[in-house]
């Protein structure tokens, strides 16, 4: 099981990435996995998300 964190911003997205790759991830060469994702942790964030502010910016 491949372990993931989800981040909640204040503009409505929330992106997912992964924390930790399980075993057979680990050894695959492409770090595929197939066995179940579990979400192990929700960061609720202040502000808004990264592509947000670049787009606010320009």
């Amino acid at each position: 099981m491949c372990d993931y964190e989800q981040f909640l911003f204040t503009c409505g997205h929330s992106p997912i990435r992964r924390s930790s790759y399980c075993h057979t991830a680990r050894v695959d060469d492409l770090h595929q996995c197939f066995s179940v994702k579990v979400l192990k942790r929700v960061w609720q964030q202040a502000g808004i998300c990264p592509d947000c502010r670049t787009q606010a910016q320009h």
